[in-house]
C-alpha cells in the first residue's frame, strides 16, 4: 500500500465492502475486530500511473454517502495519506498496521511476526499488498503456482508488493481468527473471471471454506475470504450475496 493510492477507486471499493460487512447491525460479522495489514512501502523504483482513478464519485453516487463525502474531503484537502483513513473512522472496530515492509528477507520475517502479534486477537484479518498473492502464471493450464516467502522472495521484482503463500497460512492459523481476507489484483495472464475461479479452486484445496467477490470498475480486483468453518463461510456468503444484489453494477460474487 502506498499513500498515492488513498481515496482511489480501489480504496472506495474496499471500504464500501468492509463497511457493509462489519459496520451494520444485521451483518453476522458486526462487532468483530478487524485488523487491516497494509503492507506499506514507498514505491521506490516504480514509474506508473497507479492511484490515478479518482474520478469515480459520480458513478458511485448514493452507494455509501458517508464514504463518498469522507474520501472526497481527503482529495479536496490533498491528504492522500494512509493514516488519514483511520482518522475518518470508516470502520467501527478496525485496527490498522502501518509498519513498512522491509526489503531484506530476515527483516521481512521480523515484520511478519510483528504483524501477526498485532492481529493475534482479531476475529478478522485483511491483508492488502499492492498486487495481492505472489503467483506464477501457468497460462496454458489456466492456473497459478503459489510462491512462498522462503523459496521465492528474491525472485519477485518488488516483493514488498505481494503476500506469499506461507504468510497467508500464518495469518489463517491465528487462534482467534474467523476470516482472513486476501486482496488480489487481477492481471493479464488469462481472463479475469477465470483467474478468480482458478484461485478459488486452489485456495479451497488448502483452506476449504473460501468465497470471493470481484470489484469490477476500472482495473478489476478480487477479495478472497478464507473462512475457518462451513458455518462462517455460509453466513459470509449470504451477506456477500446481498451486497452483490444491491450493487451488481460494481460487484460479482464467486463461491
Amino acid at each position: 500500500m502506498q499513500d498515492r493510492y488513498v481515496a482511489d477507486v480501489g480504496d472506495f471499493g474496499k471500504f464500501q465492502l468492509f463497511r457493509y460487512l462489519f459496520n451494520e447491525n444485521e451483518s453476522p460479522m458486526f462487532g468483530k475486530e478487524l485488523s487491516q495489514i497494509w503492507f506499506m512501502h514507498d514505491g521506490e523504483g516504480e514509474v506508473n500511473n497507479d492511484g490515478r482513478h479518482i474520478d469515480y464519485f459520480e458513478r458511485m453516487m448514493g452507494s455509501d454517502e458517508y464514504l463518498e463525502t469522507s474520501l472526497m474531503d481527503l482529495l479536496m484537502r490533498n491528504k492522500r495519506e494512509v493514516e488519514e483513513l483511520e482518522k475518518l473512522k470508516l470502520l467501527k472496530h478496525a485496527r490498522f498496521y502501518y509498519e513498512k515492509v522491509p526489503k531484506a528477507l530476515e527483516d521481512r520475517y521480523l515484520w511478519l511476526n510483528q504483524a501477526l502479534m498485532f492481529s493475534s486477537r482479531s476475529q478478522v484479518v485483511a491483508v492488502a499488498p499492492d498486487n495481492g498473492m505472489a503467483l506464477r502464471c501457468q497460462r496454458s493450464e489456466r492456473s497459478f503456482e503459489f510462491l512462498t516467502l522462503s523459496s521465492h522472495y528474491t525472485q519477485k521484482v518488488y516483493p514488498h508488493k505481494y503476500i506469499f503463500a506461507d504468510e497467508v497460512s500464518y495469518f489463517y492459523r491465528l487462534p482467534y481468527l474467523e476470516v482472513c481476507i486476501v486482496y488480489q489484483h487481477l492481471g493479464r495472464c488469462f481472463p479475469h473471471d477465470e483467474q478468480i475461479e482458478s484461485l478459488l479452486e486452489a485456495l479451497k484445496k488448502e483452506y476449504h471454506y473460501v468465497v470471493a467477490i470481484k470489484h469490477k470498475p476500472y482495473s478489476p480486483r478480487a477479495f478472497f475470504f478464507l473462512c475457518k468453518s462451513q458455518v462462517i463461510k455460509e453466513s459470509m456468503e449470504l451477506r456477500l450475496k446481498a451486497f452483490e444484489n444491491e450493487f451488481s453494477d460494481f460487484w460479482q460474487l464467486f463461491a
